[in-house]
């Protein structure tokens, strides 16, 4: 038995869910892939058939969304246990009880549906440990939540408590220098890509592919849902190295070559010196969000679980193998 989430726009749909004991995902919604008999265990195929409708989507963006239907589809099974969130607080929770079927109805704009029995109804997020409710907070459409056991003890299921991961004493700085090293062996464009799925399981949407930006050193960019409430143009600035820090003229030539309707995010494996960062929210300018090495790192423990699906997702086997760490390294 294995545990998702699957939002429903930000909670707009989660009542409809409730209410008609189903989930469901959309995008291909004026055709019944069982009628037409699509094989819907080829990724490869579902690529083709999304492209086919929504031309002028990214790469990124392709792979991404159709990562998400192929999740629904093939790892979603009877019995697991669904988590829909109503808003930031507030879950709707239940068990798989039928296979895939489609039916367009306009109850919601999601055709591509599973039956379901609901178990417990606004669970709140703040009743799970801290590790859990960060999981839950990512904007994913549809993930693997690994800490199952805590979710069935909420549940009231029968537990095995020799499952469920108890506090390690670790070393800090030994293990922020395992994976800096990690992420120092990747070349450019692999950091680059590792942060743009770090920022996707956070509410970030590329627009621009990894690269294709090509104005004044900015990587990519893309517009970053904040809890459903309001949208942020953002453009983001990369720097893997560690050697030297970063200071006032790079976070000034970057303010320079943001958009107008854009922020900045600059994020290094480096440190910012004090006039940068004192240049960062220079009042009348534009404010620059900095993410040193130390707050990546930070970040991408406490996303690890996401980062890794946005990875299989995207069938990057590559950058997955030189990403996987003992989880037991990891402070979750």
């Amino acid at each position: 038995m294995r545990v998702f989430v699957l939002r429903a726009d930000y909670g707009r749909y989660t009542d409809v869910f409730r209410n008609n004991n189903y989930i469901g995902i959309g995008w291909f919604d004026e055709i019944n892939p069982i009628q037409e008999k699509w094989d819907l265990t080829d990724k490869d195929f579902l690529k083709e058939k999304y492209r086919e409708k929504y031309k002028e989507d990214a790469n990124m963006r392709v792979n991404q969304n159709v990562g998400q239907i192929y999740r629904f589809i093939n790892d979603l099974k009877i019995g697991d246990i669904v988590i829909s969130p109503y808003n930031t607080n507030e879950l709707l929770i239940g068990k798989i009880t039928g296979d895939l079927y489609f039916e367009n109805d306009n109850s919601s704009p999601y055709p591509w549906r599973k039956k379901m029995e609901w178990i417990k109804d606004k669970v709140n997020r703040h009743s799970f440990s801290q590790p859990v409710q960060n999981t839950l907070k990512a904007t994913l459409t549809c993930f693997e939540v690994k800490q199952k056991q805590e979710i069935f003890e909420n549940l009231g299921f029968e537990v095995d408590k020799s499952k469920i991961r108890k506090e390690i004493k670790f070393d800090t700085k030994s293990v922020y220098e395992l994976i800096k090293n990690k992420f120092l062996q990747l070349d450019p464009t692999e950091f680059e890509l590792l942060v743009s799925y770090l920022l996707r399981t956070l509410g970030f949407e590329p627009t621009q592919e990894i690269g294709k930006v090509g104005d004044g050193g900015i990587d990519f960019e893309g517009v970053l849902d904040v809890n459903g409430i309001a949208s942020i143009n953002l453009q983001v600035q990369v720097k893997r190295y560690e050697k030297s820090s970063i200071g006032e003229l790079e976070i000034r030539s970057f303010r320079g070559a943001l958009k107008e309707d854009f922020q900045g995010c600059f994020i290094t494996l480096s440190k910012f010196q004090k006039k940068a960062i004192e240049s960062s929210s220079k009042n009348g300018y534009k404010n620059i969000q900095l993410i040193d090495g130390m707050k990546f790192i930070e970040l991408f423990i406490q996303q690890y679980d996401e980062i890794i699906d946005v990875i299989m997702g995207e069938d990057n086997d590559e950058l997955l193998d030189k990403l996987q760490f003992k989880k037991s390294l990891l402070p979750l």
